[in-house]
């Protein structure tokens, strides 16, 4: 480094002997012995500033990290559960001192007028009205307005010195000489132009909070909160007609720590008990990484991915079997969600149709969360007749795994087998069914790599067992053909 060792950033009492950011360490010794120096770590503080402003979304979900060394929070429609601004502000600074850290807060009309006055202003501590916004970055330096400093520095040698400098003056002369850059950072600070916030995480659509007058740290008091929030939130979603398939427990520790579970569901969910018992389920399994630290103060229940939520209209007569049939699907759907979030939804699969002849492909396998909407709206009936027609043979409910090769001796080459071993065991045919031809998906793949054609029989036993059986290839194709045992009928 040129020179020497620099300060990268110094604390209040190393300010009030002299010591500033960018100064030359061996200058710095020199008007403060007993300096104490560590190393800069900015990987460490970028960490521990996005750690900041999650915790920070205690106060709006609306947070997100200005690096090097601050946080931007979008509190519109929030300060009035604090009390106000200036007790939001009071409140920021009593639990920031807490954690060890000096701040400077501001709010403001705009972003850049709120980044501007935390940095610059006279007091630690500005609430400015949004009707004196102008008024009160007149007599900001000019890199308040969030310019580099050689920017600054070629301002301040033409006389523009604070932002009441720039007002008023004509826009195309002062972006031709300092930037485009300059004009964009003026006028959102004045909130001529939008600044958008992305936030440290994704908001929630719907929130409930609950603030704690003492911390708690025992599962039995979390599950008792989370009691308490669900409801509210159920009520929200109810209120918007909307459901919900992703719900997150934020859990805010006293030393500054967060802590979220997730659970999600197959459904749109409004229910609170459903949400409820989710989480219960969720933290029981959590147990052994369980770490309330000094305690919870503060835990908010939001939802996410929420969507419109069409009703379903049972029998117009109001029939028993209607309504019970509705419940049922309700109870399966809890159930889905259950094993979901305990096992995982990659784990829990459903059936779903696919446009294929061949049996094995004809369904497939999808998790639960992949919403029907987005798949073949065609009914599983409708899918069947489509496959095998009107006057098909039937086919098992359930298939094996992969055809297993048997053994088969027929009457005639293109007929049914009298007999086949399977698995070690002789079978002798009483009855049989067939064939039920199925060609070759032949498209976009050579004639090799098409494969043969299938001739489907369903057969019985002397037991009175029946088998779904198929001959790969054909005679007279001179194809030498081969049994495969495909299902088995219950």
């Amino acid at each position: 480094m040129q020179g020497g060792l620099r300060i990268a950033a110094a604390n209040e009492h190393a300010r009030r002997a002299g010591v500033r950011a960018d100064q030359l360490l061996a200058d710095a010794r020199a008007l403060c012995p007993d300096l104490t120096v560590d190393d800069a770590d900015p990987a460490a503080d970028a960490r521990d500033l996005d750690r900041l402003a999650l915790w920070c979304i205690r106060y709006t979900p609306w947070s997100a990290a200005a690096t090097p060394d601050g946080v931007l929070l979008d509190i519109t429609g929030c300060a009035h559960l604090f009390g106000g601004e200036a007790a939001l502000i009071g409140d920021m600074a009593k639990r920031l001192t807490g954690f060890g850290f000096s701040a400077r807060i501001a709010t403001a009309r705009t972003l850049g007028a709120a980044w501007a006055l935390s940095r610059y202003g006279a007091d630690p501590f500005t609430v400015i009205a949004d009707r004196d916004t102008a008024k009160g970055l007149n007599a900001l330096p000019v890199a308040a307005l969030r310019i580099d400093a050689e920017t600054a520095a070629r301002m301040a040698q033409v006389g523009l010195k604070t932002v009441g400098d720039l007002v008023g003056k004509p826009r195309a002369p002062l972006a031709a000489r300092f930037g485009k850059a300059l004009i964009a950072r003026l006028d959102q600070a004045l909130g001529h132009r939008p600044e958008a916030l992305s936030p440290a995480a994704p908001a929630p659509d719907y929130r409930t909070v609950q603030r704690l007058a003492e911390p708690i740290a025992d599962e039995e008091h979390i599950a008792a909160c989370i009691d308490a929030l669900a409801p509210p939130l159920a009520r929200l979603l109810q209120a918007d007609g909307k459901g919900a398939r992703r719900i997150v427990l934020t859990l805010y520790r006293v030393d500054g720590a967060t802590r979220t579970v997730e659970v999600r569901t197959s459904t749109l969910c409004q229910e609170s008990g459903h949400m409820a018992r989710l989480f219960h389920e969720k933290l029981d399994g959590l147990k052994e990484e369980y770490d309330p630290g000094f305690g919870f103060e503060q835990i908010t229940l939001g939802a996410y991915d929420t969507e419109v939520l069409s009703r379903r209209q049972g029998a117009l007569d109001n029939t028993t079997a209607s309504v019970h049939s509705m419940d049922q699907a309700g109870d399966f759907a809890a159930l889905i969600d259950r094993y979901g979030n305990r096992l995982g939804f990659d784990r829990v699969m459903r059936c779903a149709t696919h446009d294929s002849h061949l049996p094995e492909r004809a369904v497939v396998h999808r998790s639960v969360l992949e919403h029907e909407e987005s798949d073949d709206p065609t009914p599983w009936q409708q899918h069947l007749a489509a496959l095998q027609g009107d006057t098909h043979l039937g086919r098992p409910v359930a298939l094996l795994g992969r055809p297993e090769p048997i053994d088969a001796i027929a009457e005639v080459p293109d007929g049914p087998p009298i007999g086949f071993e399977w698995r070690r065991v002789r079978h002798r045919v009483v009855k049989a069914d067939g064939p039920e031809r199925i060609a070759p998906e032949w498209w976009g793949r050579s004639r090799d790599q098409a494969g043969q054609a299938r001739d489907y029989f369903r057969l019985e036993d002397s037991d009175g067992r029946r088998y779904w059986v198929y001959r790969l290839g054909l005679f007279e194709r001179r194809e030498e053909p081969r049994w495969f045992m495909h299902g088995v009928f219950s």
